[in-house]
């Protein structure tokens, strides 16, 4: 089942997942921030970098 996000937390995500493009695995810490940013659970911020992350970054890669 997909969840939409409103799109203030996506943006708050992509832009979490471009910072760290090189490498884009959350910290406990980070994803702590992540959640109360977002108000998502830690596992709804994981699946969503999980399903995002390989796609995202390489668009990310190929527009730099």
């Amino acid at each position: 089942q997909n969840a939409k996000f409103p799109k203030e937390t996506v943006d708050l995500l992509k832009a979490w997942l471009h910072r760290h493009s090189d490498l884009p695995y959350l910290s406990e810490e980070e994803g702590k921030q992540l959640c109360h940013a977002t108000g998502l659970s830690i596992s709804q911020v994981s699946s969503w970098m999980a399903n995002v992350s390989s796609s995202e970054i390489l668009i990310f890669e190929l527009t730099r």
